[in-house]
C-alpha cells in the first residue's frame, strides 16, 4: 500500500528562524520594545482576526486585494494588513477607560496577500508606535518620532541612516490649488514610488494612467524634487507662492516639526525633507516619515500621522 508523503515545507513568504537567528531577532525586538518604554508608550496587543468590515473600512485598491479574508459560520473575517486599523478599533472601544494623549506600542505579525519575494513577506512584524490625541496633538509630538528613530537606529547601530519628513497637508494643497479633484490618493502612491521608479516612470504613469494634463504632470514633477537644506526647501515652498490654506498650514507645520526635531537633538545629517514621501493611504493626513539606511536603500521603514 502506498503512502501519502507530506514535504515540510512552509508556505512562500513566512519566516521561520533556527534557534541562533531566532536569539539574534529576540534581542533586536527586545531593544525596540525597551526604546518605546523609554518614551512613554505603553503595551498594546490586538487580535491578529478581526471583522472584516471594520478592517476594509479603510481599505480600497490594491490593499484589498492583498487582505486575506475568509468566511466562518456567519462571520466574514480577516487577518490585520497592519496594525493601525486594529488600533483605531481598539482606541474607539476603549476610548472612556483611556487617558489622552494616549501613547501606545505593539509589535506583532501583519499579513499580506501579495507575491512573496526579496525583503517581502505574506507573513511579517511591525513595531509600531502611535500617539492618539483627543481633540488637539501638539506638533512637538511628531517631532518626538524622528528622535526616537534616531536613538533606535544608533543602539541597533545599522550604519548611516536619513529619516525623511514630509506634511500629507503640501501635496493635498497643491492638488487642490492645481484644481485636481479626483483620483488623489492614486497620485500621491505614483509620487511616493518616486524613489522607486525614477522621475520619467512617475511623469509617464501620471499622464498616461491617469491622464493629467502636462503642465499639472510638469509642476508635480518640478514639486518632488524641489531640493536644498531643510531651510532652503522650505524657502522654496514657501516661494512657490500658492495660497491655498491647506498647502500653507501643510507648510508651516513641516517648518515646526523640523525645528522641533532640531530642539530633540537629531543630527542634521540624520534627517531630511523629502517632498516625494507621501504614502498612499487616505489615514495619512499630516506628518509622514520614512527612514533609509543610506547604504541599504531597499530597506526602510513607513511611519506617518
Amino acid at each position: 500500500m502506498s503512502k501519502n508523503i507530506i514535504e515540510p515545507k512552509s508556505l512562500a513568504g513566512v519566516m521561520e528562524l533556527l534557534p541562533n537567528e531566532q536569539i539574534l531577532f529576540d534581542q533586536i525586538k527586545n531593544t525596540i520594545e525597551q526604546t518605546y518604554k523609554s518614551y512613554g508608550f505603553l503595551p498594546v496587543d490586538t487580535p491578529i482576526i478581526e471583522k472584516a468590515d471594520v478592517l476594509l473600512a479603510k481599505a480600497g485598491g490594491e490593499t484589498e486585494k492583498q487582505i486575506y479574508k475568509f468566511a466562518k459560520g456567519d462571520n466574514d473575517i480577516c487577518l490585520r494588513f497592519d496594525l493601525t486599523v486594529p488600533l483605531a478599533k481598539y482606541v474607539a472601544a476603549n476610548i472612556n477607560q483611556l487617558e489622552f494623549p494616549f501613547k501606545r506600542y505593539q509589535i506583532g505579525k501583519v499579513y499580506r496577500g501579495e507575491k512573496a519575494q526579496k525583503g517581502r513577506y505574506r507573513e511579517f512584524y511591525q513595531c509600531d508606535i502611535d500617539t492618539v490625541g483627543k481633540d488637539s496633538l501638539s506638533l512637538k509630538n511628531d517631532a518626538e518620532y524622528p528622535a526616537l528613530i534616531y536613538n533606535l537606529f544608533k543602539k541597533l547601530d545599522f550604519g548611516k541612516f536619513v529619516i525623511y519628513l514630509n506634511n500629507r497637508k503640501i501635496v493635498n494643497g497643491l492638488l487642490e490649488d492645481l484644481g485636481v479633484l479626483a483620483d488623489r490618493q492614486e497620485i500621491m502612491r505614483i509620487l511616493d514610488k518616486f524613489d522607486k521608479i525614477g522621475l520619467e516612470n512617475v511623469a509617464q504613469t501620471l499622464s498616461k494612467d491617469l491622464n493629467l494634463s502636462n503642465d499639472i504632470v510638469a509642476k508635480l514633477v518640478e514639486f518632488v524634487q524641489i531640493d536644498g537644506s531643510n531651510d532652503q526647501k522650505i524657502a522654496k515652498l514657501k516661494a512657490m507662492n500658492i495660497q491655498n490654506p491647506t498647502y500653507l498650514l501643510g507648510v508651516e507645520e513641516l517648518e515646526q516639526v523640523v525645528e522641533y526635531v532640531r530642539l530633540q537633538g537629531v543630527p542634521e545629517q540624520n534627517f531630511a525633507i523629502n517632498l516625494s514621501i507621501v504614502r498612499g493611504l487616505d489615514y495619512y493626513t499630516g506628518t509622514v516619515y520614512e527612514t533609509f539606511l543610506t547604504d541599504y536603500k531597499s530597506r526602510r521603514r513607513h511611519p506617518g500621522l
